[in-house]
């Protein structure tokens, strides 16, 4: 029966250190959009959801949006991002 040797007696790997990759380009500008856009839809529900009665615990979704509603938030985020 193979012995198991104890945490404490096993050697700590060197650790290798791998430079700072860019994952893709211009993720940056890509996150800053995208946080636009998420504040953006998230102010089009709130603003929605408060002329609704809502169960406890209940959130307004872009489902709930009525067509033209859909289209105001729609031109808004293409406003925002180009």
């Amino acid at each position: 029966m193979p012995t198991l040797t104890p945490a404490r007696e096993l050697e700590e790997s060197p650790t290798t250190t791998l430079p700072d990759l860019p994952v893709v380009p211009g993720w940056e500008n890509l996150v800053d959009e995208a946080t636009r856009m998420c504040r953006l839809i998230d102010q089009h529900l709130d603003f929605e959801e408060r002329g609704r009665r809502l169960l406890p615990g209940q959130r307004f979704m872009p489902i709930g949006l009525c067509p033209q509603q859909r289209v105001g938030m729609t031109t808004d985020l293409k406003a925002l991002c180009g």
